[in-house]
């Protein structure tokens, strides 16, 4: 009986050392999520670079190991952040004031280079103002954009304009540690209806050039008829002339070779009259020869 309470015992005592070692498992061993970023605080180390920090990260899935009471563990999220920008009285380069609404999605950079940036500026910070951030530093370098850009370069090349506005962005985004991933221009325009006035003049410009178009059109198609109807007259005449021209050489050639035969006619009836006559001599010759 002793001996089955010593193994019941000793079963318990491995159960529970089992637990306790999967308890410190557990709370040492960390994995982080795909769209999340694991930040080690406690312990320094050096960056390639030679410089210090005394953090260290694990990017978006991977795994690693917490130093017991040294280190303590932070999470920074990965996911995107929308972003809706609304700028009123930007001056453009034609000196129009434009009111333009945008829209784009932020978020904390993937790149290892980025992320320490982000790591230092917002870990720990409401997700809110890295969305205040990054709105006032787009609003700031889209007023830059537009003093450079006409009004008609701004509403007619969207994609253009997004770009120059992502570009000029992007110095600072990388010292934020943010990723500019989505930039849309929604709409374009201004107080003084100097947009609505150019998209009126270009309606009446493409209609009065269909009008035009509509107009050269029809005249080509009457020149094309009237230089086809002519060109038909002048082959009817041309056709005309020609047999005329073909029953008179056709009536010179039977002219001549009527002459022709009336001429050879004659000349067979002289032949046959002087065959007569000289066979009628000699006729005479023999009958005189003859006669003698």
């Amino acid at each position: 009986m002793e001996s089955l309470i010593e193994i019941f015992l000793g079963g318990v005592g491995i159960g529970l050392t089992l637990l306790f070692i999967l308890a410190v498992f557990k709370q040492f061993l960390l994995i982080g999520k795909p769209n999340e970023v694991l930040v080690f605080s406690g312990r320094s180390r050096k960056l390639a670079d030679g410089s210090e920090v005394g953090y260290r990260e694990i990017l978006g899935g991977g795994w690693t190991w917490r130093w017991p009471i040294i280190e303590k563990v932070d999470r920074m999220k990965l996911t995107t952040i929308p972003i809706e920008i609304q700028t009123t009285n930007a001056y453009s380069a034609g000196g129009i004031p434009l009111n333009v609404h945008a829209v784009a999605n932020i978020k904390v950079s993937s790149n290892p280079h980025r992320v320490k940036n982000a790591i230092e500026r917002f870990m720990g910070r409401d997700p809110l103002e890295i969305q205040r951030v990054g709105k006032e530093t787009l609003e700031g370098h889209l007023r830059g954009v537009l003093a450079r850009l006409t009004p008609e370069e701004v509403n007619e090349d969207r994609l253009k304009f997004a770009q120059e506005l992502t570009a000029e962005a992007d110095e600072d985004f990388v010292k934020l540690g943010l990723d500019l991933d989505v930039l849309k221009i929604q709409n374009v325009s201004d107080d003084v209806e100097y947009l609505d006035s150019i998209g009126r003049s270009r309606i009446a410009e493409v209609i009065r050039d269909a009008e035009i178009a509509e107009s050269d059109a029809r005249s080509e198609a009457l020149q094309a008829e009237a230089a086809s109807t002519e060109s038909g007259d002048v082959a009817t005449q041309d056709s005309e002339r020609t047999i005329v021209q073909k029953q008179n050489e056709l009536r010179e050639l039977k002219g001549r070779l009527e002459a022709d035969v009336s001429a050879e006619e004659k000349k067979a009836e002289r032949a046959a009259a002087e065959a007569r006559a000289s066979a009628e001599v000699e006729l005479q010759d023999l009958r005189q020869k003859v006669e003698q």
